[in-house]
């Protein structure tokens, strides 16, 4: 009994490691969102208010690169944190 106990124990840890590492990064990951997002209205309001459209253009060469993996994951943290969420209260 005390070895299987050991065991889940062990795997709970490792569960809570990764967890906290996929939250950390989701964490992160929603500035560089916030961050991406003042980027892109700010490229709005230049384009509109000052008739400059280089910090759209900007935003729109990068989108590709560095927006749609940053959404992507966090859609996908925000799924994987509810589904961890699920197990702990079963």
């Amino acid at each position: 009994g005390v070895m299987l106990q050991n065991e889940r124990e062990k795997e709970s840890s490792i569960k809570e490691k990764i967890f906290d590492a996929i939250s950390t990064l989701v964490t992160v990951d929603f500035f560089v969102v916030i961050a991406l997002l003042v980027w892109f209205l700010a490229g709005i309001f230049c384009s509109a208010v000052l008739g400059n459209d280089a910090v759209q253009i900007a935003f729109n060469m990068n989108f590709e690169r560095v927006t749609q993996p940053a959404l992507g994951i966090l859609m996908i943290g925000s799924v994987a944190g509810a589904l961890g969420n699920k197990d702990e209260e079963e």
